[in-house]
């Protein structure tokens, strides 16, 4: 039988529940990007490229916070832990060894950087309605999202393939491999849950491609 201190427990968890975890990613983000950047400027490596990372992992926290609460939310396990293992991929780059030759690490710098572009300008397009898990706040059809479906994926994929090409080695293609299979996957389970709303099943009959315009 359930106490009442059980009973308000339960019911503050399902009004606060979103702002306690937003609050929680909030913190880690934005620790993480202070102590990176502290890091890079300290090594004197803050360059281009990092400021271009800072910016947007400072966008990237401050939507955390601001994000509206979503409407609905996929309660699939596996589809989610798919959408975290795609989304944390990223930091299995971190501490691999550059490659040689550095032409190699001009062109991936190249494309590090447009990415980076691409990536902010996505979060911009989405603002409060980002989100981390598969689920639904609202549709988004303005900029970037009125020519493919999943920009933001789009732009890490090619993130990690500037990572991949400036850090190549037989763990790095893995990881690439892996999390590109993890985005594509996690965009088809999104559009199947995403696609029980009407308003998104316009959308995907407006937006035909997925990733790139014109070929997927």
């Amino acid at each position: 039988m359930m106490t009442l201190k059980t009973v308000y427990f339960s019911e503050f968890l399902q009004k606060n529940g979103q702002t306690l975890f937003n609050s929680y990613l909030f913190i880690n983000f934005a620790g993480w990007t202070i102590w990176q950047s502290y890091v890079w400027i300290k090594a004197g490596t803050f360059g281009d490229i990092e400021i271009s990372f800072t910016v947007q992992s400072l966008v990237l926290t401050a939507l955390v916070i601001l994000r509206k609460p979503h409407q609905t939310v996929d309660t699939n396990i596996f589809n989610q832990i798919i959408a975290l293992i795609a989304f944390c991929s990223g930091a299995a780059f971190i501490g691999q060894p550059l490659t040689d030759p550095s032409m190699i690490t001009d062109i991936s710098k190249i494309i590090v950087l447009i990415a980076n572009i691409l990536g902010l300008i996505t979060l911009f397009n989405l603002g409060r309605s980002f989100g981390i898990l598969i689920a639904f706040r609202e549709v988004k059809s303005q900029g970037l999202y009125g020519w493919v479906r999943h920009p933001m994926y789009g732009t890490d994929i090619l993130l990690r393939i500037g990572m991949t090409t400036s850090h190549f080695n037989t763990f790095t293609v893995s990881i690439f491999i892996i999390s590109t299979g993890c985005y594509v996957y996690r965009a088809l389970l999104e559009e199947r849950f995403l696609s029980q709303q009407p308003e998104y099943r316009e959308y995907m009959q407006k937006v035909k491609y997925r990733f790139i315009r014109g070929i997927f």
